[in-house]
C-alpha cells in the first residue's frame, strides 16, 4: 500500500475510514475503494477530497508523503466550510443511461455503489472532453445518448477510462 492509500490513512488518522467518510460527507464505499485499490480519485471526486481535507491537489498527486506544513495547523476533522462542486445531474443521468446501454445486465445487476462510482468516472471523463465548465448545462446539450455511448467506448479503447468489470 502506497500512494493515495498511505496519504488517506495518514489524513484519517486513528478514525475508521467509514466514520471519517461519513463525518465528511464522502461516500463510504468510494473511500474504501481509494484505500483498498490505491486508486487516485479524479475530477469531481478529487475536488471533493481537496475541499473536505483542505489539502492542495499538488500534495495528493505528488510522491511526497509528508503532510504540508500549513495542513498540520488545521483541524480537518471538522466539516469543510467549502462547497463541493455541483454535479450536472442531467449529464450524470445521461452517463448512467449510456453505461446501462453499453454494459447491459452486467452493469445493472452490480452493486449500486459500484455503478455510481463507475458513472462518476465516466462523468469526469465526459466533462473533461466536452467543457471547461462542468456546471454549464448547455455544454453537452447538442450530444445525444448515442454520442455519449460512442465517447465512452472510445475513452475505454484509448485507455482514458477503465472498462466496467463485475466483481466475482
Amino acid at each position: 500500500m502506497n500512494g493515495i492509500s498511505k496519504k488517506l490513512l495518514r489524513v484519517i488518522g486513528g478514525q475508521s475510514a467509514k466514520s471519517w467518510a461519513e463525518k465528511n460527507g464522502l461516500p463510504v464505499q468510494t473511500v474504501h475503494e481509494w484505500i483498498k485499490h490505491d486508486r487516485m480519485p479524479r475530477g469531481a471526486n478529487l475536488q471533493l477530497l481537496i475541499n473536505v481535507t483542505g489539502i492542495p491537489k499538488e500534495w495528493w498527486v505528488s510522491d511526497n508523503d509528508s503532510l504540508p506544513i500549513e495542513t498540520l495547523a488545521n483541524d480537518h476533522s471538522k466539516e469543510s466550510e467549502k462547497t463541493p462542486p455541483a454535479i450536472n445531474k442531467e449529464l450524470f443521468n445521461t452517463c448512467l443511461d449510456a453505461c446501462q446501454s453499453i454494459y447491459g445486465t452486467m452493469f445493472t445487476s452490480s452493486l449500486v455503489s459500484r455503478q455510481v462510482d463507475y458513472v462518476a468516472d465516466c462523468y469526469n471523463i465526459l466533462v473533461e472532453m466536452t467543457s471547461n465548465n462542468p456546471n454549464d448545462p448547455n455544454a453537452t446539450e447538442p450530444l445525444s445518448k448515442e454520442d455519449f455511448i460512442h465517447l465512452l467506448t472510445i475513452s475505454v479503447k484509448l485507455g482514458r477510462l477503465h472498462a466496467f468489470a463485475q466483481i466475482k
